[in-house]
């Protein structure tokens, strides 16, 4: 029996206000994917005033349901993608400590290049409720 597929919307929104609370500007933020597609999202943000990506224009954060948080961010050539980790849904406050640490020091954040850590058509109720509930322990 298939579980109950969360609104990823709600933890979103709450990542980017979050980001948002730490000081850096959220310009748009796109969610696609609503079940039962897979989910994902695009945090758009504008370059920090200061570090190795101030000169940039805008930058994209984006979340899915396989990888988690990426960071696409300019490189010699062309886009790195930064992976937050393991976790698919850290918690919102997270989430901005993490896109502030790589924007202002990106070589004290490696990222993970493995994955994906789950497969969007599985079934998985833990996942579904910490979607849900917006990564808060349950």
């Amino acid at each position: 029996m298939a579980s109950d597929r969360a609104d990823h919307q709600p933890y979103v929104q709450s990542a980017a206000a979050a980001i948002e609370g730490i000081g850096l500007t959220v310009t748009g933020q796109a969610v696609t994917g609503r079940p039962p597609a897979v989910r994902t999202a695009v945090v758009t943000l504008a370059a920090p005033d200061s570090g190795p990506y101030a000169d940039e224009d805008d930058l994209e954060l984006v979340w899915d349901e396989a990888y988690g948080w990426v960071l696409h961010l300019p490189a010699e050539a062309g886009f790195s993608n930064w992976f937050m980790g393991e976790d698919l849904v850290p918690s919102p406050e997270r989430v901005a400590r993490w896109v502030d640490m790589v924007l202002t020091s990106p070589g004290l954040t490696p990222s993970r290049e493995d994955g994906p850590h789950r497969l969007p058509e599985n079934d998985d109720e833990v996942f579904e409720a910490r979607l849900a509930a917006g990564a808060r322990p349950a």
